[in-house]
């Protein structure tokens, strides 16, 4: 609610504001250019100091108030001391006193000169087209800036909000799409294996090469072999072998372990030939394929030959 005789003082203040930003020959136009300050609100201001402005705020008025005394040229100090007095209903006519020269009021029964309820605030003609503009827009709130008094802009602000939230989604959102861990690959089907009947009526399990793999590969045998051979179903106790040219020697071996031995053109196994796996450079060879004293003779010809059977 309006108290009059505080708006009385803050009308007075105003007008003696206005009177000497014209004894300084300062328009409104130059002190808009200067401030940023929206000419409605200055025409307001020197109405009635935004006593009765829909916007009226204390605290926007003493920035306001500030930021007008330095265009003018005057001592802000001095206009803030003025609107304090103003805010109270105590203002009469310092800053006339002080930049007018005018003689002071009485301190009570003051009433306001005659000239100040007839104000009308000067429109020349250049800023007659800028206050018909800023007149359909009502002027935002005023806050504190760097540069002086700024309009609120909450609509820009909402909206920069929005673009940081959005920014800071999309940040997230790669973040987490780069150090996802990545799935495993897909294990490599395995061969099925196949049983491969033998002498001793056991099974030997030996991989299946299917006829499309065969026809792609042919093994090349390298300048050294690795015959592998395997105590698969029995302790082997022992088992004799012959490499290339070395003497025939025996060998122990647990159920389940491996002997390695290598060989450049030839290998002869003999004895508890059933109880064994053989695996040359990796392939099975079957155990079966003896000569007639029950040997099993494998040289590097005869074994290319047989992995070249396997890709036919």
């Amino acid at each position: 609610m309006v108290n009059p005789v505080v708006f009385e003082s803050m009308r007075r203040l105003a007008h003696d504001l206005r009177r000497i930003r014209e004894k300084r020959r300062r328009s409104l136009q130059a002190v808009h250019n200067e401030t940023k300050i929206a000419l409605e609100l200055l025409q307001h201001f020197e109405r009635t100091a935004l006593y009765d402005h829909e916007r009226y705020n204390p605290v926007y008025l003493r920035s306001f108030a500030r930021t007008y005394a330095s265009a003018l040229g005057i001592d802000p100090a001095q206009v803030l001391e003025a609107l304090e007095l103003a805010q109270e209903g105590l203002y009469r006519n310092q800053l006339a006193v002080q930049y007018l020269g005018e003689a002071p009021l009485p301190e009570e029964g003051g009433t306001m000169p005659e000239e100040i309820t007839a104000i009308t605030p000067e429109r020349p003609a250049e800023v007659e087209e800028e206050a018909s503009r800023t007149s359909e827009t009502p002027a935002l709130p005023l806050s504190v800036g760097p540069g002086g008094l700024e309009r609120l802009e909450r609509r820009s602000q909402w909206r920069i909000g929005v673009v940081i939230v959005l920014l800071l989604a999309v940040v997230i959102g790669f973040l987490w799409w780069w150090l996802r861990p990545l799935p495993a690959p897909e294990p490599l089907p395995l061969p099925s294996p196949a049983v491969v009947p033998v002498d001793t009526g056991r099974a030997v399990l030996v991989p299946e090469t299917t006829a499309a793999v065969a026809s792609a590969l042919r093994w090349v045998l390298g300048d050294t072999i690795i015959a592998s051979v395997i105590a698969a179903f029995d302790k082997v106790d022992p088992i004799r072998i012959r490499v290339d040219n070395d003497l025939r020697r025996p060998y122990w071996i647990e159920q389940g372990d491996t002997l390695q031995l290598s060989f450049t053109q030839r290998i002869i196994l003999e004895e508890q030939l059933n109880d064994i796996q053989l695996l040359l450079d990796g392939h099975p060879y079957p155990t079966d394929r003896r000569d007639l004293q029950g040997r099993l003779v494998i040289t590097r010809e005869g074994l290319q030959a047989y992995l070249d059977s396997l890709a036919r």
